[in-house]
């Protein structure tokens, strides 16, 4: 009776021990699982994100030829490879069916304490609009004027008004007034934010 007895303990004990056991190894496929899930996570966390306006292969091509065997052609040799970086946002302002480019110049090359120099261009890399000491980001209104987007920016702490006319908006904020108001509407357009709508960097 007193072998039964301590073999029917001995099982008793077996089970629990197994038991245990197995909830270790359950614990264990649980936290491995978690772990894996956060590493993915933190993997596509990291990945940058652009905007699309600002990604388009074929388009960051065309603008590279532009400037290499145009625009910038007679001064390539005083760039540093610092200097040959520039970002880029499709965007139709004018409401025809076809993306206008905003070309973008962030190095000291282009830049100065007023700003930096920003292009227009049109889809068949015909300059609109050579912007200087203008500054990033920039508001896109949906309101028009001359049937163009009002596009805002700010220049020495106040917002000015570039208003389409005549074939090209004013090519240098610094010598517009004052816009009648202080902020974008919450309706525009916002381009070259570089914390919230940030644009993908190409070089040339």
């Amino acid at each position: 009776m007193k072998n039964i007895y301590m073999l029917l303990l001995s099982l008793a004990c077996l089970s629990v021990s197994c038991k245990n056991e197995l909830q270790k190894s359950d614990e264990f496929k649980v936290k491995k699982a978690l772990d894996s899930v956060s590493e993915v996570i933190s993997v596509e966390a990291a990945k940058p994100s652009f905007v699309a306006q600002s990604t388009d292969q074929q388009t960051a091509d065309n603008i590279k030829n532009f400037l290499v065997n145009d625009y910038l052609k007679e001064e390539l040799s005083l760039l540093t490879a610092n200097d040959r970086k520039f970002q880029f946002y499709k965007i139709d302002l004018n409401a025809d069916g076809k993306d206008e480019i905003f070309v973008r110049f962030m190095t000291s090359y282009f830049c100065g304490s007023g700003g930096c120099t920003f292009l227009l261009l049109d889809q068949y890399s015909e300059i609109i609009t050579r912007f200087s000491v203008t500054r990033a980001p920039i508001f896109v209104e949906p309101s028009k004027v001359n049937d163009w987007a009002l596009l805002l920016v700010k220049d020495s702490g106040v917002f000015k008004e570039l208003i389409f006319q005549d074939g090209s908006y004013p090519s240098n904020p610094s010598v517009l007034p004052k816009a009648p108001y202080d902020a974008p509407s919450g309706h525009a357009q916002v381009m070259f934010h570089d914390e919230l709508y940030e644009s993908k960097t190409f070089e040339f």
